[in-house]
């Protein structure tokens, strides 16, 4: 999850959000899109294979607790971020006794012994996969084959119990696939995307497979992949549409393009050109940060922070209503995150957590529980 560099050209024109029929371009085609009976879904990213959680093979308290935080305030949907660099560290085939696949089974377990709903991101490659390229795991495989039978051995074993997998995140991010070039990256996505798609339905062919959410609402990257023969290789769409400053309120129109949440009717519209119109929308990524701006560089605003978890909580919630009542295409949205250690110099990351240590609920994940208060069963995919 990383917001850097994409600010620079956050100049694709939107139209006004305005309503249905100015999101979808006419009449007929706003016609076609049912209002949801209620927000999006309420989902939170749990990083459940993390060492933060485990002690040796076994979870930890900390896993227990926040993990029952995260139901009792109403989560509906765990996303759970799964590297293939330590699910099949070597090229021998996929094992369900291998250690990292242990503990995804019981992360899988957990989530869905509570009630809720869990889906994987899968990305980051061995270093099998992509010989000569360093030990950073944050890259794509020379051919991308050779993500196949790991993918295909997860949906066969794991399939029954997941929602839908999305491939890769944040693609257009050098930071997430080791390519420097913004068209480039499409270009090595779309290969990627293809076979894992392959790779997934052989495994289990009702299980959905998201395309992976771009960070912000790029349209230009996900046009791009179109054009490069995307369609038809993924059941849902992802995006995260993070303000690229977010002192700004989901609302925010001072500026076009992909830095603001206001600029999802390009992707709809995109979407709706290229015969995807009635395919759903999740935003498998999302959340407003809470620390300190000061010492923060002008030109990162990637990394100003709100002020305090109460305008986090009321961003969130808002985001909530501004989806609901303009983009009935979407139907999952996921917040960023449940929690994570202290990591960097200005408390972005650690800024995002929604429970504390001891499994408080911060006013983030409360304003979560409201919308689940409020709407309950209304809320559906």
């Amino acid at each position: 999850m990383n917001r850097r560099s994409l600010l620079k050209a956050a100049a694709v024109a939107a139209p006004v959000v305005a309503g249905i029929t100015t999101l979808l371009g006419d009449p007929a085609a706003a016609a076609a899109v049912v209002p949801n009976a209620a927000p999006p879904v309420v989902g939170a990213q749990f990083h459940g294979t993390w060492e933060m959680y485990w002690n040796g093979t076994s979870p930890n308290a900390m896993f227990t607790k926040h993990l029952d935080t995260l139901v009792s305030q109403g989560v509906q949907m765990i996303r759970t971020d799964v590297g293939w660099s330590s699910g099949q560290p070597t090229s021998a085939a996929p094992d369900a006794n291998q250690w990292y696949h242990k503990r995804l089974t019981a992360v899988i377990d957990a989530v869905r012994a509570r009630g809720m709903q869990i889906f994987l991101t899968v990305h980051q490659s061995p270093a099998w996969s992509r010989p000569g390229t360093g030990s950073e795991v944050k890259q794509y495989p020379a051919d991308p084959n050779a993500i196949k039978p790991w993918l295909t051995f997860l949906a066969g074993t794991y399939g029954s119990k997941l929602a839908a997998i999305e491939v890769w995140n944040e693609p257009n991010l050098s930071e997430f696939c080791g390519i420097g070039d913004a068209y480039q990256r499409a270009v090595k996505y779309v290969p990627i995307l293809k076979a894992s798609y392959a790779a997934i339905k052989a495994g289990r062919a009702s299980l959905p497979v998201i395309f992976a959410g771009p960070s912000q609402t790029d349209d230009g990257f996900i046009k791009d992949c179109y054009d490069l023969g995307a369609k038809g290789y993924f059941d849902i769409m992802g995006v995260h549409p993070y303000q690229g400053n977010q002192t700004k309120p989901p609302e925010s129109t001072d500026i076009t393009g992909k830095a603001r949440m206001t600029n999802m009717p390009a992707i709809i519209n995109l979407m709706a050109a290229r015969g995807d119109g009635a395919k759903p929308i999740w935003w498998t990524e999302f959340g407003f940060s809470v620390h300190s701006n000061e010492g923060i560089p002008a030109n990162q605003v990637w990394l100003f922070g709100v002020p305090d978890d109460a305008t986090a909580a009321s961003y969130l919630s808002r985001s909530f209503h501004l989806a609901w009542q303009q983009w009935p295409q979407v139907k999952l949205a996921v917040v960023y995150c449940a929690y994570k250690t202290p990591s960097d110099s200005y408390g972005h990351q650690y800024g995002f957590r929604m429970i504390e240590p001891d499994g408080t609920a911060k006013a983030q994940l409360k304003a979560l529980g409201d919308l689940r208060r409020q709407f309950g069963s209304r809320q559906k995919l």
